[in-house]
């Protein structure tokens, strides 16, 4: 089965290549096909081969903010180990270098094509591989069990799709999923389906959601008021933030705020996109509807001040959404009005807010259910009850108040995921020193 998938990735990466050349001349990001290749620039001399080593993969943006505080954790404990932290994509790189300040490397994870993942296992030969939420790479699994390194995926979730896409690799996921030491899931349905999937019994755990345990990284009272100022937001304005939007949402959003302005005169909306590569397209949506807009970047420049006039501010940059939380009233979380499976609704409501979504949520249904069982959070069905939601939750300060401090104690009560993990990374790092010892 591994020559079926090698033989058939080989081939794919080959079509795939010219993609990833086009898309990274049109977003301007570096994509850094060598490092996917492993072929490092750094000089690793200075780092490996080293007496213990700790790799930690997440996918993007979002498994890298839930890694976060994990990783500095680890790094707090463990300070003797050289930590690694790896992620797919530009804009999870880009972020790691802001917010992974416990890293000593920081690199793309490499194409799971057999000769790079031995490459790769080979120059850093880690002791632990730890896996954030949903990340399950045959070659590199394979590479990284026959080197001697503990292999763990922590916070691990299974989405619908995954889950059916994990049942074609027959053969091969069965010999994957027995390489792996510990699968340290979020809930009763990750547990099950993974085992479903063909994981031992005895080597799959409940421990919680990583991103229940976010620093919330309180702004200090003057970055506070000098970014009211800068947003023009006063004692009356009512603050709508719409996080990870997509083509198709936005659209949406501005039909709503167009809406929502004769009543609510000094609305605001923060329309932070998903790919900030589209900040030019969202400009030209603006117009187009008849809507002044701006770009945040521009205004944190000083390019321009915010005419009275402009209520929509595009965020255009990487890593400040959830901080931008705090000014909102409301937040939508985006990705979840068409067919994307929504994004991450908890970093809001820990920031005391009231959330909305759509009803694509199927990545995220846990943390759904959760919030919405408890009332702290809003499913939209259509543009019309986007309006009529949003309106009631604006017009009623008391009740959404009150929701949005409910919404910040749920959070809090559901911390600990971090401490959880950090015992298993303990129990695996014995193993592997009890392993080689022997």
């Amino acid at each position: 089965m591994y020559f079926v998938y090698n033989s058939l990735l080989s081939i794919l990466t080959v079509f795939l290549l010219p993609y990833y050349f086009f898309k990274s001349k049109k977003s301007g990001e570096k994509l850094n096909l060598r490092e996917r290749f492993a072929f490092y620039d750094q000089n690793l001399d200075l780092l490996f081969p080293a007496p213990r080593v700790i790799w930690i993969q997440a996918a993007s943006a979002g498994e890298t903010l839930a890694a976060q505080k994990l990783t500095a954790e680890i790094r707090e404990k463990h300070p003797e180990a050289r930590i690694i932290f790896s992620t797919m994509t530009a804009s999870g790189k880009n972020l790691a270098k802001k917010k992974i300040k416990g890293a000593d490397l920081i690199i793309y994870l490499p194409f799971d094509l057999n000769w790079v993942v031995k490459k790769s296992v080979k120059i850093f030969q880690p002791d632990l591989f730890i896996m954030i939420e949903t990340e399950l790479w045959p070659n590199l699994i394979r590479a990284l069990d026959k080197q001697g390194a503990q292999i763990m995926l922590a916070s691990g979730r299974i989405s619908d799709d995954s889950f059916g896409q994990y049942k074609y690799l027959g053969s091969l996921l069965e010999d994957m999923l027995e390489r792996v030491d510990i699968f340290s899931m979020q809930h009763q349905e990750a547990a099950e389906k993974i085992k479903e999937l063909g994981a031992a019994e005895d080597h799959v755990c409940i421990n919680g959601n990583l991103k229940y345990d976010i620093d919330l990284n309180l702004p200090t009272k003057e970055e506070y008021f000098q970014k009211r100022k800068l947003f023009q937001i006063k004692d009356q304005t009512k603050v709508l933030v719409a996080g990870s939007t997509h083509q198709g949402e936005e659209e949406m959003i501005i039909d709503l705020y167009q809406q929502l302005k004769p009543d609510f005169e000094k609305l605001k909306v923060l329309l932070a996109p998903r790919y900030v590569e589209r900040r030019e397209d969202l400009l030209d949506l603006c117009r187009e509807k008849g809507t002044a807009a701006v770009l945040y970047s521009e205004l944190k420049r000083n390019e321009i001040q915010l005419a009275e006039d402009t209520d929509v501010i595009i965020i255009d940059t990487m890593g400040e959404l959830a901080q931008l939380y705090f000014y909102a009233d409301l937040v939508f979380i985006g990705g979840s009005l068409i067919d994307r499976g929504g994004h991450n609704v908890i970093e809001a409501a820990a920031r005391a807010k009231v959330v909305l979504f759509g009803q694509s949520m199927y990545n995220f249904k846990e943390e759904r259910d959760f919030l919405l069982e408890n009332e702290v959070a809003f499913e939209i069905e259509n543009a019309d009850d986007f309006f009529e939601k949003c309106y009631q939750l604006l017009a009623n300060d008391q009740y959404r108040k009150q929701r949005a401090e409910k919404a910040a104690e749920l959070i809090d009560q559901n911390r600990g995921s971090v401490r959880k993990q950090l015992q298993l990374v303990d129990v695996l790092l014995k193993q592997g020193e009890d392993y080689n010892g022997g």
